[in-house]
């Protein structure tokens, strides 16, 4: 027994490996040292590494998913990531531990995705000890397993209730065990916070091999999947889908076109930015208008907020714009978040254009990281990017200052 302030809590008597957070260090026997210079540490990659069964998630893994790595997925509410991750599931099988959704509604999920439901071990408990459990007397080799979601996960010998920090920790370091130990890939999915940063201690984000993040506007169609980390690759690189009936679907690099329009507007730009290794022909939208408060508002959506404000006070001075006085507010077209700054003339070019009430005619493309005395800065993969603004029928703006918006408006 284990005795608290006023409590007792019994403690499963079990040894514990070295660097455990359940208990204190102790000798683990049969451990050794490997030199990779003298014993015979030859693996083919291919043993290594799998293909998913989509390409668009093989592309921002790497090459596919690793042996025994652990991958945290997270999202916003309702965008999809229990739709994906139960595509791959029904693409090379695997077992899927769920402890938010019944057995019945996995079952919904799968048939209306059309997935072949003989790929699917589904495990419904939110306790650690039953997926331990069945791995350990299971004599299936399963190559992957999905946990959903980790927020929901009990470890019984770890004190707090579940979606607290020792809980997280605690589960999260035995599923990590569980990889390595039995070379099986795990998907761990997670929430998000309402400022959608990862729910959590950030400790969870180093844990793991891979975090992955799915984003897009839940009302449309455009899903865009990105690697924040990622020991086996790039961590540039997007995975693109579409949202249908059917589940989602890959979008090829020569389909996205995140242009809703090519209706010129007040307000409204177009430019070429690069996610990974694709470009991505982009709308951004801007709403200049008057403000009546004693403080004027600012919103940026898909744009970070400090960058925004940069923008805003280069385009004050500038281009002589009162924006001290008016509420403005910018958004990138297709719920996807950029941080390529070569958008950062177009961003700029939105608000000339609605300040004024002037267009920017669809067919010209504004490309330029942005200083703060108003240069405009030539940006990385210039060359991919005009191939593709050119491949859409458009014509690149060649600026050099913020102050040549003015004759760009004019013509």
């Amino acid at each position: 027994m284990c005795g608290e302030w006023n409590s007792l809590r019994e403690v499963r008597n079990t040894s514990h490996r070295l660097g455990s957070p359940s208990g204190p260090l102790r000798r683990s026997d049969g451990v050794s040292v490997v030199n990779l210079g003298e014993k015979k540490f030859v693996v083919k990659k291919s043993d290594l590494i799998f293909s998913s069964g989509i390409s668009e998630f093989d592309r921002v893994l790497g090459k596919g998913i690793v042996q025994g790595a652990v991958m945290l997925f997270s999202g916003e509410p309702g965008v999809g990531k229990s739709t994906l991750l139960s595509q791959v599931v029904g693409k090379i099988g695997g077992l899927y531990v769920t402890g938010e959704e019944s057995l019945e509604q996995i079952r919904l999920r799968v048939g209306r995705l059309g997935l072949d439901k003989k790929n699917f071990d589904i495990l419904g408990t939110n306790l650690l000890g039953d997926v331990e459990a069945v791995l350990g007397r299971t004599k299936k080799v399963y190559k992957i397993m999905v946990v959903d979601s980790i927020q929901v996960l009990v470890d019984e010998e770890t004190p707090g209730v579940p979606g607290s920090v020792s809980q997280l920790k605690s589960c999260t370091f035995k599923l990590v065990e569980l990889a390595k130990r039995l070379a099986i890939a795990i998907f761990i999915v997670g929430h998000v916070t309402k400022e959608g940063s990862i729910a959590g201690p950030k400790l969870l984000e180093h844990m793991v091999d891979v975090v992955l993040y799915f984003e897009g506007e839940k009302n449309g169609e455009l899903r865009i999947l990105r690697a924040i980390k990622n020991r086996f690759g790039s961590s540039d690189e997007v995975g693109v889908f579409r949202m249908e009936s059917g589940g989602l679907v890959e979008v090829r690099g020569d389909e996205v076109n995140l242009v809703s329009s090519e209706v010129a507007g007040v307000g409204k730009t177009i430019t070429v930015v690069m996610e990974g290794s694709r470009p991505m022909m982009v709308e951004i939208q801007a709403l200049v208008t008057e403000s009546f408060a004693p403080m004027p508002k600012r919103g940026f959506v898909g744009i970070d907020y400090n960058r925004g404000q940069m923008l805003l006070a280069v385009a004050q001075k500038s281009l002589g714009l009162p924006l001290y006085k008016d509420d403005v507010f910018v958004s990138v077209m297709g719920g996807v978040k950029i941080t390529d700054t070569g958008a950062d003339l177009a961003i700029i070019g939105a608000i000339y254009s609605s300040a004024k009430n002037k267009m920017i005619s669809t067919k010209k493309v504004l490309m330029g990281e942005v200083s703060l005395i108003g240069e405009v800065r030539k940006v990385k993969f210039f060359e991919r990017r005009l191939s593709e603004a050119k491949g859409l029928g458009k014509e690149v703006v060649a600026a050099k200052k913020v102050q040549n918006l003015v004759e760009i408006c004019k013509g």
